[in-house]
């Protein structure tokens, strides 16, 4: 990876929008939902909402990142300089590629130059921005370096979601290869439907059995479309129970 850089937040498909996620995301090359992750198996924490300093510094020393204090007068969350103040005191000190991490008004931001993003914009905007909240009080600054920005070694990719019809599926595929019975797939976007046939010749005119488990016709005659894994198994679990059935009157 490149060394350090002021980027949009990234938000993937599982969006964190606070903003110590968010401006994690921004030096980095993880989406806010991974920055988020990063802190969780950091920490332990359950969700992330508002972070605290180590939780973020944390999570940036992992991407290589180093995290360092900037003193600057008066620095407080009551009667610490405004962000508009903290800018020109610090206009000598911003200059090109120097990153630093602000906490303004309770709020994680990011300033480089004249460039300012946060979690609250999500995006790279001018430091004289309307949205930029100049008056919020400065109290906390940090100066971000790194000779090159790497992934954590924790693995925080997305999980992939549980396949929750997995086991039936395998059952129901081993079933039907054992008594030969067939199931096809008929596939619509999101969803699917599951023709379910029994196996050639299993309803026939053998009395013995047509006594044994009722008129010997297809108890799913008719209706042979299923909508899930787990209805697929129940009909083929018939099906077996009626082959063993065959088997035992032959």
């Amino acid at each position: 990876m490149a060394k350090l850089k002021l980027g949009e937040v990234k938000d993937g498909k599982d969006k964190n929008r606070y903003c110590g996620p968010s401006v994690i995301s921004a030096v980095t090359n993880l989406t806010t939902g991974e920055a988020a992750r990063l802190i969780r198996m950091q920490t332990g924490a359950k969700k992330i909402t508002g972070t605290h300093r180590s939780e973020v510094h944390g999570a940036l020393r992992a991407c290589n990142i180093s995290v360092k204090p900037r003193h600057y007068p008066g620095l407080n969350r009551t009667t610490g300089p405004t962000l508009a103040g903290w800018l020109k005191m610090s206009k000598a000190d911003r200059t090109s590629g120097r990153v630093f991490l602000i906490v303004a008004g309770w709020h994680w931001q990011l300033v480089s130059g004249r460039k300012y993003t946060c979690g609250r914009i999500r995006e790279i905007v001018s430091i004289k921005d309307k949205r930029v909240k100049r008056r919020a009080r400065v109290a906390e600054v940090y100066e971000l370096t790194s000779d090159k920005v790497t992934k954590p070694d924790i693995d925080v990719s997305k999980p992939k979601p549980k396949d929750l019809g997995a086991s039936d599926r395998a059952k129901s595929r081993r079933i039907a290869e054992r008594i030969k019975a067939t199931i096809e797939i008929e596939r619509w976007g999101d969803y699917s439907d599951f023709w379910v046939y029994p196996p050639d010749g299993l309803f026939g005119d053998n009395e013995d059995l047509e006594s044994d488990i009722g008129n010997g016709s297809d108890p799913y005659e008719g209706c042979h479309c299923q909508y899930n894994w787990q209805e697929v198994l129940e009909v083929l679990q018939t099906y077996e129970d009626m082959v063993l059935k065959r088997e035992t009157h032959k």
